[in-house]
């Protein structure tokens, strides 16, 4: 028997999406992208004739996302543009396919490289904020304020990207030194409006992005676990009005994909969206969603029976085709009337999923108080522990699973009630080392004190933290500054454990034997990598200005008796880099002092 959710979904099936745009989407031709040699206003571009505003039978649309510069201009001295017009041109003329970053490759066994020939197949539009949305707060020429539609384009982002088959995510590595700071990835991730940006992308039908890093560094994430990022209404706004502006629009956004994945037949897309709002909608002042279905039979006061219906479930103890049970998704809101009445209806607290999900990055085991501490719910976490939920089990431990997601209360709590700092996952890897991967500042500093690592560990951990993204000069010379050893060598045998050692030297017999990705070309070279090898590898390169300025050894060799500047052989690189592996360290300690008092202000539009 359909439940209530399945018929209304089926309900929506012909209903046209809500994505009305309040203002027209200006795009900017690929040529024109190409041609230019500064960026200019709407208005001048307008004028000049260089907009046009897209419908899908020219082409193809792709939304730019980016940080500014400045204060007043997104790119005043042309630096960043450059780096994508070289990006587009290596899409646009080059054959195979954009890869997929590691974590993706990993995670999710059905994403798939994106081929060139896809970028290459219609003409390309790109909207890109200073250039399609007006920039003038009142109309000089009437001498009046009436809005000029800036804050109509606002309220439209999430219709733009909607209509967008491409989203370029642009995050090199600049230093700017007039306003006191370094673009990385990491800022990039951490704007207020860059995040609302990318949750539009991923909360709509088409979730994959692109990371620009270089005109070389190009990949493809599929995974909340590619790029950890955080709330929008927890970013950084240059002006805190700001923040409230984005609330109906991040609230549109979930609205709309919830009724997509309705739509579509998508009944645990639904609940983890639904059930999720309290995390999307932190720091905002809205209202979650409600009310999507009808009020039959809701459960009046019983949070428990509400709960079943809006998520059309049908009973306690049944999984869903997803492979979840009603107490993961209550975990995932952290409702603790939810929870605690599941738990006194005698609910599994140490159930597991028995199929992992891959977008959200949650493996195959997990368990509800796994999903309590990813998502920050300290009082569904102390919950959970008080119905003795194990805080080991499955493919990893909880508190590894903190340590992703800096979250250090969890961690406290997590080791009062007796797990081990140390803890390694069948991998070998422990919480100290993946909240360096993933550059959890907090975790780090909590898990140090927790478990008081040795020299190794710590070294160890400054290899990890220059893997994937997680690289900032003050993560680096905090781990120095604890005795980490800047020309640590991983020595596989002794780092990994057998089923680690074993998935590495599989990916990496795949490498040797033509099968080229970023992650089995990690595979092939971690034997005796150090961590300016790794930094350099995945282009985080504040971390390889900060690892020469360190006094990193330049000429130390891996297992396949490559140097650092190996890794660099054909691809683009900033000139502080190349000078420093030119042995003159100068530029590189400039820029990675820079970094580590970066005093970023962002305005947008």
């Amino acid at each position: 028997m359909a439940t209530s959710l399945e018929r209304y979904g089926r309900s929506l099936r012909d209903d046209v999406e809500d994505t009305a745009m309040l203002f027209p989407m200006y795009t900017v031709a690929a040529g024109t992208l190409l041609r230019m040699t500064q960026v200019d206003a709407h208005e001048d571009m307008k004028a000049r004739g260089e907009l046009v505003v897209f419908s899908e039978d020219l082409g193809r649309a792709t939304f730019i996302s980016h940080q500014w510069l400045s204060k007043t201009h997104p790119d005043p001295d042309f630096r960043q543009m450059p780096i994508l017009q070289k990006a587009l041109k290596r899409l646009l003329s080059g054959a195979g396919s954009v890869p997929l970053d590691p974590v993706t490759e990993s995670f999710v066994r059905t994403a798939k490289p994106l081929p060139m020939q896809d970028l290459q197949k219609q003409a390309l539009f790109f909207w890109y904020d200073y250039i399609s949305c007006p920039q003038l707060q009142r109309d000089t020429r009437a001498n009046d304020s009436t809005d000029c539609g800036q804050s109509r384009a606002i309220s439209s982002i999430h219709a733009y990207i909607a209509k967008c088959y491409f989203f370029f995510a642009l995050c090199p590595v600049l230093d700017c030194p007039l306003q006191g700071k370094v673009l990385t990835p990491a800022t990039w991730s951490s704007r207020g409006w860059c995040r609302l940006e990318r949750a539009a992308r991923e909360l709509s039908s088409k979730s994959t992005w692109i990371l620009i890093q270089s005109e070389t560094s190009i990949e493809i994430a599929g995974t909340a676990l590619s790029f950890l990022s955080g709330s929008v209404g927890e970013g950084d706004f240059g002006k805190a009005g700001d923040r409230q502006k984005l609330a109906p629009v991040m609230r549109n956004i979930l609205m709309q994909k919830l009724k997509l994945c309705l739509r579509v037949g998508d009944l645990p897309g639904f609940r983890r969206h639904l059930n999720l709002q309290a995390v999307h909608l932190r720091g905002l002042e809205t209202e979650p969603v409600t009310g999507l279905l009808p009020c039959e039979a809701d459960g009046g006061d019983d949070a428990v029976a509400r709960f079943l219906h809006q998520n059309g479930l049908t009973g306690l103890n049944e999984a869903d085709k997803s492979g979840w049970w009603p107490l993961h998704y209550a975990a995932l809101g952290g409702d603790r009337g939810v929870l605690r009445g599941l738990l006194e209806k005698r609910v599994d607290v140490n159930r597991r999923t028995s199929k992992d999900e891959p977008m959200l990055g949650f493996p195959l085991w997990t368990s509800s108080l796994d999903v309590a501490v990813f998502y920050k719910h300290p009082e569904a976490t102390q919950l959970l522990l008080a119905a003795r939920a194990h805080v080991v089990g499955g493919v990893t431990p909880a508190l590894q699973v903190a340590s992703v997601a800096n979250n250090s209360e969890g961690i406290r709590l997590l080791c009062a009630a007796g797990a081990r700092p140390r803890g390694r996952d069948v991998f070998g890897t422990n919480g100290l080392e993946v909240a360096a991967a993933y550059g959890a500042m907090n975790a780090l500093e909590e898990l140090v004190m927790q478990a008081r690592p040795s020299s190794l560990e710590l070294s160890r951990m400054l290899w990890a933290s220059c893997i994937f993204r997680a690289g900032s000069a003050e993560l680096v010379q905090r781990l120095i500054d604890l005795r980490a050893d800047v020309n640590f060598q991983l020595n596989v045998p002794r780092d990994c454990r057998p089923l680690g050692r074993l998935f590495f030297a599989g990916k990496s017999l795949q490498h040797r034997f033509g099968w080229r990705t970023v992650l089995t070309a990690y595979a092939y070279h971690l034997h005796g990598s150090t961590p300016l090898m790794q930094a350099l590898r995945s282009a985080q390169f504040e971390a390889a200005a900060a690892l020469i300025a360190a006094g990193a050894r330049l000429d130390l060799r891996n297992a396949r008796n490559w140097t650092a500047a190996d890794f660099l052989k054909g691809q683009a690189m900033p000139c502080f880099l190349q000078l420093g592996l030119g042995g003159d360290a100068a530029e590189c300690r400039r820029v990675a002092s820079l970094a580590r008092a970066d005093g970023y202000v962002e305005i947008r539009f």
